[in-house]
Formats: structure tokens, C-alpha cells, sequence
């Protein structure tokens, strides 16, 4: 049982607990991991209600350090449900994890019931039954044949065919979801002998079977209707495994015979940069005006379509809600700033409960850099999980809010007037592609008086990383944050009341 008698377990004590739940089972679990000095922390989160969730890699510090590996079948992932917590401590000792009964299951993760945790090395997965078989790429399986009708598809020609695949894991969340990235070799037969070529592909295993498809099919049509009425704007759907929850998109690429830089991802693309003088001071801030403006008129395609997303729209208040729960957080972590966070999140909440838009449009609900992948002078969206009908000013303000560089909070030397006229740029061509696809200036002009409201919301969301991660708390940093979400809600209060002004006037 969880001790109530006061012991608890830090985070720094914790990997060589697991280590010896990993020795302790039968058979050991990860042999060759000796100590806490095995294991490698390369993800932690803790949110409320929801556990603590740790990745380790036992195979980093054996990697030469010149050429250092991460190896998928090295990583062990521990998670610890919410009873077993007590705020950044664990609510037992390592003397109860060593005589604790441990329970072996099939799928390979290891189970401490009575202390709420669990331990799995790569790939097995409580809450991802499926993510084993994801990764198994045998040619006898279903995901094999999987691939090589992807493939086809993709190339557009069915005498393609797969010789071999290999699974390697890119974004892995434990009992949530996992990317892949599938490198597959293809054959066909020429009058030449047979011709081979390689070929990339992704896939996303979810924890829910229904959630693939429905979010699979959603993209089609999206893809389909984009493809229609131009480039489409996100990677091609190719297929899904739906008994592994499995999806399967195009690998987005650099075109043929362009270098690789040419692909860059939206955080490397929107990455500030600055023109400098001989000593090193800057003299201008270099603009992503050609990337900032291609996101712009890819989400206002977005927000102009006729594919209507499943489930209810993402209202305001729903964000009024999450504000509350973020400064809840953010003042049990940071209690001298408590007071000032609750507040803000206060006045944050009221004006977002009554915001209500002309209409709920198609959003992709997470709209920022690193959903964002540049090619040559195209731009694709991706990471559509989070698709839903809501106010398009959440996409505007959800970009703005990331688009902010760290240094902002360091008060960096010309971080200020990069941010400043890069969100100027974006607006701007935003509010243009809106003019093209059809929506009216007053439609656009409530769509961006209300976007710093989410603006805020998603700034308070950033303001909660460190809690989540159980960083300790940097004052200065959380300040600059809660001096921003201020900054927002008075440019939303000026913004409201030149509206009204503007609706006062006489026609």
C-alpha cells in the first residue's frame, strides 16, 4: 500500500527504483541496466488528474559521444497514477517498490498495483495495445501489406513492390500516441532488370481505434477538397490499419532534385534571426516574410472549408475553463505569484465566456511553428488531432502566442521587434487570404479583435511548461509571461472599444 506515514520518493531516487523493478522481473526486462546512472530522462510530465509520465533511455549513455543513439528498444517508460502523488514527490518509499508484489503482464508491461505504477520498455504499452504490432514490419503481417498499398498509392503505380520496412518511433507519449516514420524499400520490374528505389512514410498509432478513423476519413476530405482547389495544405492521407488504430500519411519531402535544406520544419523556419554588426550587436531583425505569409494563407484555407469536423465546437468558455485549471497550476507552483496569476485568469475567463463568434468555423486547433513544414515555396500543415469547429481567432491567437521566441521572456536584446513585426506580417496577410476566399472585412475585423483573448489563453498554457515538467519555478520568467497575458487583455479591451465605435458610426 502507499505509505501514509510521511516517506516519500523524489524524482532523483526514482530511475534506480526502476531499475530494480526491471532486474526484479521475470525474465529481467532490459538486461546490461546497472544503476541509476543507467537511465536517461529524455521526457517527463505531470499533469493534474492524469499521473506522472517518465521516459528514460537506457541506452544513451553507452553511445559513443561522438555519434550518440537514441534506440527505441532502450527506452523504458514509468508512469505513476495521480493517488500515488504528492505534488513533485512520489507517495512511497524505495523500500515498499522493492518488496512490492510485481505483476508480469502479457503485453510485457510490468504492473506494481498496489503502488499505482507501472514500467514498459519500447514498444509495449498499456494504454497503446497496438503499438507493438506497429513497429512489427515482418512480411507476413497485415501492416506489411499495409505499407506496400500506401506506397502505391502514393507513387501512383501498382507495380511497386515492398521488399522491406522499418519502423523507428519520432514523438512517443506513453498510453496516448506514438509517430513512426516507416523507410521502406520498393522493387519493380523494368525491361532493364528491377529497379529499387527507398521511400518514407508516417504513421500514427492512437490509443483509440474509433479516434483513427474518424480523424483519418476528416483528412481526406480535407486533403481531397485542398487538392481540388489547388496544393493541398497537408500531407496525403494513404490509408489506415484500422484493427492497430494505425494511420498512414505521405512523408513530406524535398522536391526532386532540390537539396534537403530545402525542407525545414516551422520551428527552424520562424527561428528569429538578426542582422549584426562587427561586434557582435544587432542592427535589424531579419523578417520571415515569404514563411510567415504562406501560414497565413494556408490557415485562412483552412478556416474557409467546407469540411465540417465531428463533435461539438470549441467554444470560448471551454478556454475560459482551461485558463482557471492553468492558474490553478501555475499558483500552486509559483505561490509568491499566485495572486497575480489567479487574477489575470479571472479577467481572462469572463471576457472569453462571452465571446461569441459570427459562426464556428473549421480549425485546426493547434495551430503553430512546429505543425508547420516549409518546402521550397510550399507550406503543409500537419498534426490535424485536434480539428474542430471553433472561433478561427483561437488559430490566429494560438500562432501569435507560440510564434513568441524564449528570449522574450529574457528580455533579449531585439527579441521585441522581431516578434512585434513578424505577428504584424502574419496579420496582415492573414486578413489579405481571408479577402481572397471571400470573408468580409467586418467578419475578419471580429475575428482579430478577439484573437488576443485566446492569444492570452495560450500564453497561460505556455506559463504552465515548467510546472508540468517539474522544472523549478523561474520568477522572472513567469513574470515577463503574466506582464504579456496583461499586455493581450488590454489590446483586447482597446480592440473591443474600437469596435464598438466603429459600429456606432452613422451609415
Amino acid at each position: 500500500m502507499i505509505s501514509d506515514n510521511g516517506g516519500a520518493l523524489s524524482l532523483q531516487e526514482l530511475p534506480s527504483v526502476v531499475v530494480q523493478l526491471l532486474e526484479r522481473a521475470h525474465p529481467p526486462l532490459l538486461p546490461g541496466v546497472r544503476g541509476r546512472s543507467g537511465l536517461f530522462m529524455r521526457y517527463l510530465r505531470r499533469k493534474p488528474g492524469r499521473g506522472l509520465a517518465v521516459i528514460y533511455d537506457a541506452g544513451r549513455l553507452a553511445a559513443s559521444r561522438r555519434a550518440p543513439r537514441s534506440i527505441p528498444q532502450r527506452w523504458v517508460s514509468l508512469t505513476v497514477g495521480e493517488a500515488a502523488l504528492a505534488g513533485t514527490r512520489i507517495r512511497f518509499e524505495a523500500r515498499q517498490a522493492q518488496q512490492a508484489a510485481l505483476e508480469l503482464q502479457p503485453s510485457g508491461v510490468l504492473r506494481v498495483a498496489d503502488l499505482e505504477l507501472s514500467v514498459q520498455v519500447f514498444p509495449a504499452d498499456t494504454g497503446l495495445p497496438a503499438l507493438a504490432a506497429s513497429c512489427a514490419t515482418a512480411r507476413t503481417t497485415s501492416l506489411f501489406s499495409a505499407l506496400e498499398a500506401a506506397a502505391r498509392l502514393q507513387l501512383c503505380d501498382p507495380a511497386w513492390h515492398l521488399v522491406s520496412a522499418n519502423a523507428a518511433p519520432l514523438r512517443y507519449k506513453p498510453g496516448n500516441r506514438c509517430v513512426l516514420r516507416y523507410d521502406l524499400l520498393l522493387a519493380r520490374a523494368t525491361t532493364d532488370g528491377t529497379l529499387q528505389r527507398p521511400l518514407a512514410l508516417f504513421g500514427k498509432v492512437y490509443s483509440d481505434p474509433e479516434r483513427a478513423r474518424t480523424i483519418q476519413a476528416t483528412m481526406r476530405q480535407l486533403h481531397d477538397e485542398q487538392a481540388e482547389a489547388g496544393q493541398p495544405i497537408l500531407p496525403r492521407p494513404l490509408g489506415a490499419v484500422e484493427t492497430l488504430g494505425l494511420t498512414l500519411t505521405e512523408a513530406v519531402q524535398s522536391p526532386e532534385g532540390r537539396e534537403p535544406d530545402t525542407l525545414r520544419t516551422g520551428v527552424r523556419a520562424l527561428r528569429p534571426r538578426f542582422v549584426r554588426g562587427r561586434g557582435g550587436e544587432i542592427l535589424e531583425p531579419i523578417i520571415p516574410g515569404d514563411e510567415l505569409g504562406m501560414a497565413a494563407h494556408a490557415l485562412a484555407r483552412v478556416h474557409t472549408s467546407a469540411v465540417r469536423p465531428v463533435g461539438p465546437p470549441r467554444t470560448g468558455a471551454d478556454e475560459a475553463t482551461s485558463a482557471r485549471k492553468r492558474a490553478a497550476l501555475i499558483a500552486t507552483h509559483d505561490p509568491a505569484q499566485a495572486e497575480a496569476a489567479q487574477r489575470l485568469a479571472r479577467h481572462l475567463a469572463t471576457r472569453l465566456e462571452v465571446l461569441h463568434p459570427d459562426a464556428y468555423r473549421p480549425a485546426h486547433g493547434g495551430f503553430k511553428a512546429s505543425q508547420l513544414l516549409f518546402s521550397s515555396q510550399r507550406v503543409f500543415i500537419v498534426d490535424f488531432d485536434g480539428f474542430c469547429l471553433a472561433d478561427p481567432a483561437l488559430d490566429v491567437g494560438y500562432f501569435l502566442a507560440y510564434l513568441r521566441p524564449s528570449g522574450l521572456w529574457y528580455h533579449r536584446p531585439g527579441m521585441r521587434p522581431w516578434f512585434e513585426t513578424s505577428a504584424e506580417r502574419f496579420v496582415t496577410a492573414y486578413r489579405h487570404a481571408l479577402g481572397e476566399h471571400g470573408v468580409d472585412g467586418a467578419t475578419t475585423d471580429g475575428i482579430l479583435h478577439r484573437t488576443p483573448l485566446y492569444e492570452a489563453a495560450l500564453l497561460l498554457k505556455i506559463a504552465t511548461r515548467r510546472a508540468n515538467r517539474l522544472n523549478s519555478p523561474r520568477p522572472g520568467e513567469l513574470s515577463a509571461m503574466l506582464a504579456e497575458i496583461a499586455q493581450c487583455l488590454s489590446h483586447a479591451r482597446s480592440s473591443a472599444a474600437d469596435l464598438t465605435a466603429e459600429e456606432a458610426v452613422p451609415m
